[in-house]
C-alpha cells in the first residue's frame, strides 16, 4: 500500500515540475533599461537582438525576458553597440 502511495506521488511530482519549464507564456510589455534599473535575473527565459547588415554598424535594439526571484516575468528592451567588421 504505502509503495502505491509513493508511486502516485513521484508520477504527481514529475508532471508538476515539468509544467514549470513552459516558456510559451506571452511576455510582458517591454521596459526600457536604464543604467539605474534594478535586475533581480533568477531564470533568463530569452535574449534577442536586431539584425544589422554587414555593411552596417551602430547602435541596435536588444529584448531580454527573463523570471525575478518572486516568479514575475519581466520584458527589458535596451540599446547595444552592434558593431560589424568586414574583413572578418
Amino acid at each position: 500500500m504505502k509503495t502505491a502511495i509513493f508511486a502516485a506521488l513521484m508520477m504527481a511530482s514529475v508532471f508538476a515540475s515539468a509544467k514549470d519549464n513552459v516558456t510559451n507564456v506571452p511576455a510582458p510589455k517591454a521596459q526600457q533599461y536604464t543604467y539605474s534599473t534594478h535586475l533581480d535575473i533568477a531564470k533568463v527565459i530569452s535574449m534577442s537582438t536586431a539584425e544589422v547588415s554587414n555593411d552596417e554598424s551602430g547602435l541596435a535594439e536588444a529584448h531580454m525576458v527573463y523570471v525575478d526571484h518572486q516568479g514575475v516575468t519581466h520584458n527589458v528592451e535596451y540599446t547595444v553597440d552592434a558593431y560589424n567588421d568586414k574583413n572578418s
